[in-house]
């Protein structure tokens, strides 16, 4: 974390954005740290403290609201 700058107050980060493949699997994060962002973290960068897991509904192709 003292390479981005991030104080150990503030090293518990939010997570803004991640990726998701077609396995499901996440492969970057982009983070909130007070107010400091930081993207593209990896997975090794990223040390679970806190879980609240959601899903992604699923969209026909022919759904009207998808875009």
């Amino acid at each position: 974390m003292e390479r981005y700058g991030i104080s150990e107050e503030n090293a518990i980060g939010t997570v803004l954005w991640h990726s998701l493949n077609e396995s499901g699997e996440i492969g970057v994060y982009d983070m909130k740290f007070g107010n400091t962002v930081i993207r593209n973290l990896s997975e090794a960068d990223v040390e679970e403290t806190v879980v609240r897991e959601h899903k992604h509904n699923k969209r026909d192709e022919d759904d009207p609201k998808r875009k």
